[in-house]
């Protein structure tokens, strides 16, 4: 149960915690109202999902075939797939842009990019060594990357405690629909992952009991974490100050404790968008296996190493944000992080709702129905706040797949009977 939980969290607290207060800021309170929205969608998604887990271990895409069917089944584990290249690229960028900053070289975007395929290249090696090692990694990784999320919180409390706390100026921006939206969007992204404990195919014990347990245990630790963390940074800078940041959550604390301290919370930073990163990978080898297994993308995806790891599948999802990585390398990096992130969500999005219709058609026990339509209804204001861009790259995404599932299965049946 806890390398399945720590999956999840080490998923949801990635990178876009770190850097979204910076693009939060200018929102003013309706950033909180985001944060409390999407806490609520996340639980309300957990919950459902948990309904859809049906205790064989064999993964959601096995869950949502045997209720709606293989295509529905198939969209969704691809979606989710085509989302983790986006989010595996996003992630290390932001992690070579850390080791550049602590580094000081002056050629910025030129090392960054080598120090993120380097870092690729760490994680990919890790996960090609085995599952398990993988895990550890998670797990490891998970108890360094909430320090400076919780020190954020001490902090602040220390302060209201010592009754040393001026107010800060807090952006003025109305309460409105579309500002709300706007917020909804943006935290959307560092709230991806409780899904995670769904996914691996046949590797987490007692999975009637330990995945309901880790997607909802793990999304109120975050959900609650988030919302203290970034409701704290208020409580230290102002919103001007947080919005012209880079790092806002270093910078915070580097004002209350010093430099050396904001040195070892960005290597925390690091640590945490290398765990996210390392848990992506591992998802997404599994989403190439399973969806091998059924004949949906080239069966040379279900052969597996000597550890027991579909290397291929690995490999893939490390290509792929590597050649994400160099297309995009000339763009900003927040500039290309908002685009990658946004991208992401679109993906998960699809699998969120079409795993919200398969709970919907099994469970019609009355009792389910607000946690359903909760879930249903914050996924559908998601998909507006996200723009219509996003929904036309997300669409364009799933015809590729289709057409790969398509040649898969035409291929199969075109081979005569030995």
């Amino acid at each position: 149960m806890l390398m399945s939980l720590s999956l999840v969290i080490g998923t949801m607290i990635g990178g876009g915690i770190y850097v979204l207060p910076t693009s939060l800021a200018p929102l003013g309170w309706n950033a909180t109202l985001g944060w409390l929205i999407c806490g609520a969608g996340a639980l309300c998604l957990a919950a459902s999902f948990r309904l859809l887990v049906d205790g064989t271990g064999e993964g959601i895409q096995h869950n949502i075939e045997r209720v709606i069917g293989e295509i529905p089944g198939f969209l969704a584990i691809f979606a989710y797939f085509a989302a983790g290249f986006t989010s595996i690229a996003a992630l290390v960028i932001a992690g070579g842009s850390i080791i550049v900053n602590l580094t000081g070289v002056e050629d910025g975007d030129f090392y960054g990019v080598a120090a993120s395929l380097a870092l690729l290249a760490l994680i990919t090696g890790v996960n090609l060594f085995s599952t398990r090692s993988a895990g550890r990694l998670q797990v490891a990784s998970v108890a360094i990357k909430v320090v400076p999320l919780l020190l954020v919180v001490v902090t602040v409390a220390g302060l209201l405690l010592a009754g040393s706390v001026e107010t800060k100026a807090v952006a003025s921006a109305p309460i409105n629909f579309d500002n709300i939206a706007a917020a909804v969007a943006l935290t959307l992204f560092p709230l991806l992952g409780f899904e995670a404990a769904t996914i691996p195919v046949n590797k987490i014990r007692n999975p009637r009991r330990n995945i309901p347990i880790a997607m909802i245990g793990g999304t109120i630790f975050v959900v609650v974490l988030y919302l203290l963390a970034t409701t704290g940074l208020m409580v230290i800078m102002s919103s001007n100050e947080i919005a012209q940041s880079s790092s806002p959550v270093s910078d915070a604390l580097t004002m209350v404790y010093g430099p050396v301290l904001g040195a070892v919370v960005a290597l925390c930073i690091m640590v945490s968008v290398t765990g996210c990163a390392n848990g992506l990978v591992l998802i997404g080898a599994d989403c190439t296996y399973s969806m091998a297994l059924r004949r949906e993308v080239p069966l040379l995806f279900a052969d597996t190493n000597q550890h027991g790891v579909p290397h291929w599948g690995v490999v893939l999802q490390a290509a792929g944000a590597a050649v994400l990585i160099l297309l995009n390398s000339s763009r900003g990096m927040s500039g290309i992080f908002t685009f990658l992130a946004l991208l992401t969500t679109g993906g998960v999005l699809i699998f969120y709702i079409l795993g919200l219709v398969a709970v919907f058609k099994e469970n019609r026990k009355p009792a389910h129905w607000p946690v359903l339509i909760g879930g249903l209804g914050f996924a559908c204001f998601a998909v507006y706040g996200s723009g219509l861009e996003t929904s036309l790259w997300v669409l364009a995404l799933l015809v590729i797949g289709l057409l790969t599932r398509w040649f898969c299965r035409r291929s199969v049946n075109a081979v005569p009977a030995g």
